[in-house]
């Protein structure tokens, strides 16, 4: 019977992923107008729907989002019921992230309450509030760090708060290898760009689409990176 219930649970789970993936789209060009300011500024024509293209999104993050909760459906169907949610809303985030360099509240409060899953399926509440400080006080010292050697601001307050919810969903251990992950990849995206002469040393780059896709990297391989790094004591 439990060689039946695993692949019934993973196909479940593959055909929500696809709906959520496909969804996506459709929910982000009909969220608040709002949800996508600062919290002093006014919504634009820019705010406005359509946001983005339904193609060729839609059908490739309804793939995705298929693929990882049917791998993890395979292995626990209730570790993929607690991560898809959070897939959804950090695609959610990096896409906000991305074109209107906002990353909403309500996303990041929502992101939390699906920690709960992960605390009780992975991690436990310490190792998560241990995340949670690691990330939201990691973060904030690079940004201080950042303006003091740039004499402008480098990070903003949302990524703070971002990083910290990502900590308490992956634990101490993960949000230390989503921070090294996301500040790679946002570095090497930063020079090709640079090199190609589509950015200067003066722009910035919005570090949450990477945040964002480090964390679902580490959600969706943590038993393979937990299985790696158990033989390294130090993490």
């Amino acid at each position: 019977m439990e060689n039946l219930i695993l692949p019934a649970g993973a196909l479940l789970s593959a055909v929500l992923g696809f709906i959520a993936g496909y969804g996506s789209v459709y929910v982000f060009n009909k969220i608040p107008a709002k949800w996508l300011c600062d919290y002093h500024e006014t919504p634009g024509e820019k705010h406005l729907p359509p946001r983005i293209g339904k193609y060729p999104f839609a059908p490739l993050f309804a793939l995705v989002f298929a693929a990882a909760v049917f791998k993890a459906g395979l292995s626990d169907w209730r570790y993929a019921a607690a991560l898809l949610p959070a897939l959804w809303l950090l695609l959610q985030i990096g896409i906000a992230d991305r074109k209107y360099r906002i990353i909403p509240d309500q996303y990041v409060l929502l992101l939390a309450v699906t920690a709960i899953g992960f605390a009780v399926l992975r991690h436990g509440a310490l190792s998560q509030l241990l995340g949670l400080v690691a990330g939201g006080g990691g973060i904030f010292l690079v940004g201080l760090l950042g303006k003091l050697l740039l004499k402008k601001d480098a990070l903003g307050f949302g990524d703070v708060k971002f990083m910290a919810v990502c900590g308490l969903i992956a634990g101490l251990s993960g949000i230390i290898l989503i921070f090294i992950l996301a500040s790679l990849s946002s570095a090497v995206v930063f020079g090709i760009l640079l090199a190609r002469g589509r950015v200067s040393l003066a722009d910035e780059e919005a570090l949450g689409p990477f945040i964002a896709g480090a964390t679902a990297l580490y959600l969706i391989f943590s038993r393979e990176i937990d299985y790696i790094l158990s033989y390294y004591s130090f993490f």
